[in-house]
C-alpha cells in the first residue's frame, strides 16, 4: 500500500472491514462494556497493530484520543503495553475498566455483595448536571441513588471502577431517554414496560465481569491522561516514549461527548463544579467558547487553513472561533503525540473532513500538516468509506455528514 501511494502520491482506496475481519458490533473482548458516540472502528487498530514492521514485540502504543479504549483493548490484546488521554472522566473510567484483568468470580461475587447492601442503602444525591426528575422516575432514582451508595463502599480501586461502568450503562438503561439517540432527548414513542435498575444492573455488571476475564492476565493501561495537549509523564517522572500512536481525533463540534454523557456523569458524581460546561471547556472540538476565546477576522490568518476561517467568519463569526481554538489546540496536541514518540516510531492518523456552515473544511490536511509540521514524515495515505458507524453524524443541517475517513501513516 505505501509503495503504491509512493509512487504516484494519491490516496489508496481500501475498505477495514475486509481486510480484517472484525465487525464493529462484534462481542470482542471487552469493547462492548459500555456505549459511547462514535467509537473507532476497531478493524483499523487491529490492521496496523499485526504490522511487525510498525510496533515490536512488548512495545509500547500510545492513543492521545483514546475515548473508551478501542485502539487500548487491541494493544492489550497483541501484547503490548498501552497508554491513552482523554478529556472526558466519564471515557477514562470506561477505558480504565476495558484494559484491567479481574478474575471472574472474585468479581461476580462483589457485583452480588452490592446489590445486596443496595437494597437497603440509603440513596445517594444526582449530581445536579441536569434536572433528574426530567430524566428519571422517582423509583429510579432512589434504585439509583442505593446502587451508588454501595459502590461507594468498594474497597478495591479496579473492582470498583468495573462496576462503576456498569452503574452508568444501567443509568442509559433506565432512564427516560430515547435509546436510539446519544444525546439524551426525551423518549416519544409506545409506553415501554418498566426496567428494574437492579435487575438490569446485575445483568450488566456479570456480562462485563466475564468480559474483564477475557484480558491477558495482569492487564493494566500503562497511563490514562486526560489532556491530549501534553505529553504524558509515567512511571519515575519518565515523558512517555510510544513506539506506534494510533488515534481518531474529535472534530470540531461535530459530536457532543459530554452532553451526551451528562446523565453518567451526574449519578456518578464526577462533573468538576457540578457544572457540564466546566468539563465541556476542557475538551478539543466543543461547540460552546467563553467570551476570552473568541477573537475578531484578524486572528483568522492560519496557514492553510486561513481562507477557509475567513469564509465561515463572513457566515457566522462564532462557529469560525469554534473551528479556530479546534485547530489551535490540535496543533497542540499533534506537538505532544509527536513528542511522545520514539524516533523511529510510527504515526497513525484516523480523519475524516466535514462541513461548517455548509463549506467543506478540508480537516484532514490541516491536521496532518500539523503533524509534518512536527517532523514526521507521510509514508502512506488511504482512504476508506463509512459504512455504518456512529461517526456518521450531523450535527445540524449545515454540519454535513462525514462518510469518509482518511488514514495517514507518519514515521518519526
Amino acid at each position: 500500500m505505501c509503495g503504491a501511494y509512493l509512487s504516484n502520491g494519491r490516496p489508496v482506496e481500501v475498505d477495514f472491514r475486509k481486510l480484517v475481519s472484525v465487525g464493529s458490533g462484534a462481542d470482542r473482548s471487552t469493547h462492548l462494556m459500555h456505549s459511547y458516540p462514535a467509537k473507532l472502528l476497531p478493524n483499523i487498530p487491529i490492521f496496523f497493530i499485526k504490522c511487525s514492521t510498525l510496533t515490536p514485540p512488548n512495545g509500547t502504543i500510545y492513543d492521545p484520543f483514546c475515548g473508551t479504549g478501542t485502539v487500548l483493548v487491541e494493544g492489550l490484546l497483541a501484547g503490548h503495553r498501552v497508554a491513552g488521554s482523554d478529556a472526558n472522566p466519564l471515557a477514562r473510567l470506561i477505558a480504565g475498566a476495558k484494559t484491567t484483568y479481574l478474575d471472574f468470580g472474585r468479581t461476580s461475587d462483589h457485583v452480588l455483595r452490592t446489590i445486596e447492601l443496595a437494597g437497603t442503602a440509603r440513596p445517594s444525591a444526582f449530581q445536579p448536571v441536569v434536572d433528574v426528575d426530567k430524566w428519571f422516575t422517582a423509583e429510579a432514582q432512589v434504585q439509583l441513588g442505593q446502587l451508588r451508595s454501595a459502590i461507594e463502599e468498594i474497597a478495591d480501586p479496579a473492582t470498583k471502577q468495573l462496576i462503576q461502568v456498569a452503574f452508568s450503562q444501567t443509568v442509559k438503561k433506565v432512564s427516560l431517554a430515547d435509546p436510539r439517540m446519544s444525546v439524551p432527548v426525551r423518549y416519544k414513542g409506545p409506553e415501554r414496560e418498566r426496567v428494574d435498575p437492579f435487575a438490569t444492573f446485575k445483568r450488566i455488571a456479570i456480562a462485563n465481569a466475564a468480559r474483564a476475564a477475557t484480558l491477558p492476565p495482569d492487564s493494566v493501561p500503562y497511563f490514562i491522561g486526560s489532556d491530549a495537549r501534553v505529553r504524558p509523564i509515567v512511571s519515575t517522572c519518565s515523558p512517555l516514549e510510544a513506539d506506534l500512536v494510533i488515534t481518531s481525533p474529535p472534530y470540531a463540534g461535530a459530536q457532543k461527548y459530554i452532553r451526551a454523557s451528562s446523565l453518567s456523569l451526574g449519578w456518578l458524581g464526577i462533573v468538576p463544579e457540578a457544572r457540564l460546561r466546566t468539563l465541556e471547556g476542557l475538551n478539543i472540538g466543543r461547540e460552546h467558547l467563553a467570551a476570552s476565546e473568541r477573537a475578531n477576522s484578524s486572528s483568522f490568518n492560519f496557514g492553510a487553513a486561513g481562507p477557509t476561517l475567513r469564509q465561515i467568519a463572513d457566515i457566522n463569526p462564532l462557529r469560525a472561533n469554534i473551528l479556530r481554538v479546534y485547530l489551535e489546540e490540535m496543533r497542540d496536541a499533534a506537538k505532544a503525540s509527536a513528542d511522545s514518540l520514539k524516533k523511529g516510531g510510527h504515526l497513525v492518523l484516523v480523519m475524516g473532513d466535514n462541513q461548517v456552515c455548509g463549506l467543506p473544511v478540508r480537516t484532514s490536511r490541516f491536521i496532518k500538516d500539523f503533524f509534518e509540521d512536527e517532523g514526521l514524515t507521510l509514508m502512506c495515505e488511504l482512504v476508506d468509506t463509512i459504512k455504518s458507524r456512529g461517526l456518521m453524524t450531523k450535527r445540524n443541517r449545515t454540519a454535513g455528514i462525514i462518510t469518509q475517513e482518511h488514514v495517514f501513516l507518519f514515521r518519526k
